[in-house]
């Protein structure tokens, strides 16, 4: 029985032991087996982030099928061309019913952002759109006003006649918008900060607060109550600390980075048919030695109108969106800010000179869109 026993025993061993090693083998022999009878595991999916938490990368990923990309300068078919006029672009689905209706409804009521989270503003994060940078030339306020006139005829006309104290301009250490609003024929009354404190608001329809937006404490309430009841603030570079942040907070603050001096891409996102009226949709942005980078804190209620690929990829962004102008209601009001100023820009040699203009409208991007934020203000009253 014992010797019946390890016969089966002897055969049964030799039978498994060479499939064992064999085995063995397709995972230990130097790899060499493991490349010739593992099956691969399938690669994990790609996980994309949300749509509220975009990035930019550095290669560009294939664009949405619902996204119609810009075509590049040098691309054939129906290139549009720089025009004083916004080309809108983005997913059909999302253009549809937002620019329809009356422009007062498309700049007040604007749904939930296109500037940073959908149609154009994934065309924008997904390819590298092209930018020549702008040559600097003189610009003289005759160039200003005739880009008014052509723009808002019926306000440059009535301009002239308009009391000064419907616009109140805050004077500032870094910006002077003055010299802007008097290129473009626009009366106005300049005060310094301190003024704030008691200064009259009756009758005035829009305030412009120059960068660095340092006004007494006293005042930010005085100006959340003045747009809360319907008057348009204009803001420039770093009084989006000193004063955006903390008489509205909630919506958009400093993300502590800092830009160079210099001329960087810009391009409307999220085209709005006031404040965009008259303009191109890409051009060049100078910003400031400094100025303040942006970050959106209520996507639903802030509209990003402006974006640099530059600023986002460049490093001075640590949020990497680029954001470089934002618009958002407040009660009755509005409230526009801009990275950067609205004068020609600080250390400039020539008043006149402009490091900026835009093609086809003479002035800069910004100067113009903060121009319709001041009109759309004054005859909105």
């Amino acid at each position: 029985m014992y010797r019946v026993f390890s016969v089966i025993l002897a055969l049964t061993l030799f039978v498994i032991m060479p499939a064992c090693k064999s085995a063995a083998s397709d995972w230990e022999e130097d790899g060499a087996g493991d490349a010739q009878t593992r099956i691969p595991r399938p690669a994990p999916p790609i996980q994309r982030r949300a749509a509220a938490t975009p990035a930019y990368d550095d290669q560009p990923t294939p664009a949405k099928t619902s996204v119609s990309v810009p075509p590049s300068h040098g691309s054939t078919g129906s290139t549009p061309r720089l025009e004083a006029n916004v080309s809108k672009w983005g997913s059909a689905e999302s253009d549809q019913g937002y620019l329809g209706g009356s422009a007062r409804q498309s700049f007040t009521e604007a749904p939930a952002n296109r500037g940073l989270f959908s149609g154009a503003a994934d065309a924008f994060l997904q390819g590298n759109l092209p930018f020549f940078a702008p040559r600097g030339r003189t610009v003289p306020p005759s160039v200003f006003r005739g880009w008014i006139e052509k723009t808002h005829p019926q306000f440059a006309l009535s301009a002239s006649a308009m009391s000064r104290d419907r616009l109140l301009e805050v004077k500032g250490a870094w910006d002077d918008s003055a010299r802007t609003l008097r290129s473009l024929g626009i009366p106005f009354t300049r005060i310094p900060a301190r003024r704030l404190r008691d200064q009259p608001f009756e009758g005035v329809k829009v305030i412009i607060v120059n960068c660095a937006g340092e006004v007494p404490r006293e005042s930010l309430q005085r100006l959340r109550d003045f747009v809360a009841q319907g008057g348009y603030l204009l803001t420039t570079d770093w009084s989006l600390e000193n004063l955006v942040q903390r008489a509205f907070p909630g919506y958009i603050e400093w993300n502590r980075g800092k830009s160079d001096g210099t001329v960087v891409d810009a391009f409307v996102v999220d085209p709005d048919p006031i404040l965009t009226a008259g303009t191109v949709r890409r051009a060049g942005w100078k910003l400031d030695e400094g100025s303040q980078t942006l970050r959106v804190l209520n996507p639903s209620k802030v509209k990003v109108l402006v974006r640099s690929q530059q600023l986002a990829r460049g490093g001075d962004d640590p949020d990497r969106q680029g954001v470089l102008a934002v618009s958002f209601r407040f009660g009755r009001g509005q409230v526009l800010h801009l990275v950067g100023h609205f004068d020609n820009n600080s250390g400039l040699a020539f008043v006149n000179a402009l490091p900026d203009p835009a093609p086809g409208i003479g002035i800069s991007l910004r100067q113009a869109i903060a121009s319709n934020f001041v009109v759309a203000g004054l005859a909105e009253h």
